[in-house]
């Protein structure tokens, strides 16, 4: 099935990708030959799956969107009050490459500016085995989940003609920022500006920051959760220079822009989203790429004032009918198909906040199911707030499974899908109760898979538990039965009360209930026309478990205890053959699959 994420993702992909604006040109020849109409998008949830759409395979270089990772490896080296006195992490209000440096102390405002971003690859390690900028390749590539590589011609290009940056890194040097040798730092962050990347390695890397350091994918921990904290933190005001403040208004995602037409952004706990797209504006952010977060933040209510309860929601269980039965007894045959075909009518419990992580999920795990799946029951009688980012992305994931043929159920008492759309060919049922919606998952099988002989009649004239018996028992017991008739609601055995025999019915329906708790009872079981009931109390030292009740008008025969006694005495044999088929009846339903 294709996922509803995956529709939206193209959908806004598909709506942006004849948009206008900015431009390609640069000094850097590799970047001002790149195609103005290139334009990829991907999202990497918190647990490892990549969504993308358009050109998320093209490889550009990572340009300052490396500045994230190098600060965040400098950090890991150095540690917080080393690099705090070298490293501000105010926001510049500035474009990327102003100088930006203390009066006083020299420092650079943040990392994400050219200057603090020199200053942070200044202090990362080297080794007798590893440069600086191995180390920075190496997790970048740990990031990406890949290994990633160097284009050299973009590198060379900017090592050659970066005059602006050569003088920051001196510059820095001359405030004693930067310790070592200032061209050897110059040369390292024009190298890691120029790593290549996809659009689905920026999601993956955004993922493994949102995931607080540990790559989703491969589950290698990159980072340390407070090197993180701090780099999301730089990110949400830094991130997009000059254009920072208006960025956190509306998007509201730590973020980090390149001049390669990249953007990676970070949801903590639920996703990494980037883009590719070379146009850039005059901030030097890529022009679809701001135009598709503003959008796709709106849509999925990403801005992170909206996601305090991030992963919140999960799903609790996933079963299918054929372990997880509803309480209706049915016939034998019913009971042979659903053994064999249950397994393609699925039930799934969400609790918690359905906010867009929990519904992608659900979604995710809905399209991963068969193709060939009869129906999907959504249990969400457990969840707690669904906005209607979430009820939109349920309503991208009815139209899957209408393509699919695939009947949907919802468990949803408090009518909170309400705003739910549907195709209009498509078989949608909501239900106030789990066990109603498994009735319904259960007759959609039998209705796709089974015979006439899997359905309840409305009535009998024979009963299964007779048709078992001789000729001459059978005739014995049906001289004894009487006829009795309830009306709907009407209890007709209570909790507590001594044998009095037992009860076939001829028609209607019949539940059995728990004894109330909290004012409310549970169904057991649905009793139809040919079963029986009153076993459970089979002699004064016991007495009726569960309460019967006729759930539609109801006729039924009564075998009463004087006649049970009567029979007893005079037909022993006839006895000995009923109890026989009564207690095989009870071994059938005994193990024969409950729910649990």
């Amino acid at each position: 099935m294709r996922s509803p994420v995956q529709q939206y993702l193209d959908d806004v992909h598909a709506g942006l990708v004849d948009e206008l604006g900015g431009s390609t040109k640069s000094k850097n020849p590799e970047l001002a030959q790149a195609d103005p109409m290139m334009f990829g998008m991907a999202i990497t949830t918190a647990d490892g799956y990549t969504y993308a759409s358009g050109d998320a395979d093209v490889p550009f270089s990572i340009q300052s969107i490396s500045k994230v990772f190098g600060y965040a490896l400098a950090l890991q080296d150095r540690g917080f009050v080393y690099m705090d006195e070298r490293i501000d992490v105010e926001p510049s209000g500035d474009p990327f490459n102003e100088i930006s440096l203390d009066a006083e102390t020299g420092k650079p405002k943040n990392p994400l500016i050219n200057a603090g971003a020199i200053a942070a690859t200044a202090q990362i390690r080297s080794t007798t085995k590893k440069s600086a900028f191995d180390r920075i390749l190496e997790v970048c590539s740990a990031a990406a989940g890949r290994e990633l590589e160097l284009n050299q011609k973009v590198y060379e290009y900017d090592r050659d003609t970066g005059k602006r940056n050569r003088a920051l890194a001196w510059l820095l040097a001359s405030s004693e920022i930067i310790e070592g040798d200032p061209i050897q730092a110059f040369d390292d962050y024009s190298r890691q500006c120029s790593i290549s990347v996809t659009t689905k390695d920026l999601s993956v890397m955004a993922a493994t920051l949102a995931n607080l350091g540990t790559n989703p994918i491969t589950g290698q921990d990159v980072f340390d959760t407070e090197v993180v904290q701090r780099v999301l933190s730089v990110m949400l005001t830094c991130g997009m220079y000059d254009d920072s403040g208006d960025w956190v208004s509306t998007v509201g995602l730590p973020a980090k822009s390149g001049v390669g037409g990249g953007i990676l952004g970070a949801l903590p706990g639920q996703l990494g989203l980037a883009s590719f797209s070379p146009p850039l504006d005059q901030h030097g952010s890529s022009v679809r790429g701001l135009r598709a977060y503003k959008q796709i933040s709106t849509d999925l209510e990403l801005h992170f004032v909206r996601t305090s309860k991030a992963g919140l929601s999960t799903i609790r269980t996933q079963t299918t009918v054929d372990k997880y039965p509803s309480t209706v007894r049915r016939p034998d045959a019913a009971k042979e198909v659903l053994e064999e075909y249950g397994h393609k009518a699925h039930v799934i419990e969400v609790m918690g906040d359905l906010l867009f992580s929990g519904a992608e999920v659900v979604s995710r795990t809905v399209t991963n199911l068969d193709s060939d799946s009869v129906c999907v029951v959504l249990d969400m009688s457990r969840t707690d707030e669904i906005p209607d980012v979430s009820v939109d992305t349920l309503s991208r994931l009815s139209e899957v499974l209408a393509d699919e043929e695939t009947a949907l159920g919802l468990v949803d008492p408090h009518d909170r899908l309400d705003g739910l759309r549907v195709p209009l060919d498509m078989e949608v049922k909501a239900f106030g109760t789990r066990n109603a919606a498994l009735e319904w998952a259960e007759y959609k099988v039998l209705k796709r898979y089974g015979s006439p002989e899997c359905f309840p009649a409305s009535s009998v004239k024979e009963y299964p538990l007779l048709s078992v018996l001789s000729d001459e028992a059978a005739e014995t017991i049906r001289a004894e039965l009487v006829d009795e008739t309830y009306d709907d609601g009407e209890v007709i055995r209570k909790i507590g009360q001594v044998f009095d025999g037992l009860w076939f019915i001829s028609s209607g329906r019949i539940e059995t209930l728990t004894a109330e708790e909290k004012g409310k009872r549970r169904r057991l079981a649905l009793l139809t026309p040919g079963m029986t009931f009153g076993e459970s109390a089979l002699d004064e030292r016991t007495h009726q478990v569960a309460t019967i009740r006729a759930v539609t008008p109801v006729k039924v025969k009564h075998f009463s205890k004087e006649s049970i006694e009567k029979v007893t005495r005079e037909h022993p044999e006839v006895m000995v053959e009923f109890w026989r088929a009564v207690a095989a009846e009870a071994m059938s339903l005994v193990s024969s699959p409950s729910p649990s």
